[in-house]
C-alpha cells in the first residue's frame, strides 16, 4: 500500500474532457517507476473516506511528467485546494500507452467498472 497526500491542484482538465474528472495531487520524488500503475484507492477528504481509481505515473498518451490522479467513485464537485490523503490499496494494472483517445476512454471506463466491483458499488 502506498500513502500519498497533498492539496488538490488544477490539472490540465484531460480527465474531465474524457468524461472522468479527477483530483490531482503532486507526486513525490520518492515514488519509484515500479510503483507506477492503476490502483484501487481510498481518499480521505474532510474527515470522510471515498473509494476511487487512481492513476500514478506519467499519462503515457500525453507524454507528461508523473501525476497522481484519482477518479472518486462516490463524490464529485470542486475540491481544488482541499488537503487529501490517498491510500493506494492494490495495483491492478500497469500504465500503458493507447493508440487513440477512444481507446483510452474505453480503458478508463473498464478501470472504473473494476474499481466499483472491488468496492462493491
Amino acid at each position: 500500500m502506498l500513502l500519498l497526500s497533498g492539496k488538490v491542484k488544477n490539472g490540465k482538465k484531460r480527465g474531465s474532457r474524457l468524461g472522468f474528472p479527477t483530483i490531482n495531487i503532486p507526486v513525490s520524488r520518492s515514488v519509484k517507476k515500479d510503483q507506477w500503475g492503476i490502483y484501487f484507492s481510498l481518499v480521505k477528504l474532510d474527515g470522510k473516506i471515498y473509494p476511487g481509481a487512481t492513476h500514478l505515473g506519467p499519462p503515457r498518451m500525453f507524454h507528461l511528467t508523473p501525476t497522481c490522479e484519482t477518479y472518486l467513485l462516490t463524490r464529485q464537485g470542486n475540491l481544488y485546494g482541499k488537503q487529501v490523503e490517498k491510500r493506494l490499496l492494490f495495483k491492478f494494472r500497469d500504465i500503458e500507452e493507447f493508440s487513440s483517445v477512444k481507446a483510452l476512454r474505453r480503458q478508463i471506463g473498464k478501470d472504473i467498472a473494476a474499481a466499483k466491483r472491488f468496492f462493491g458499488l
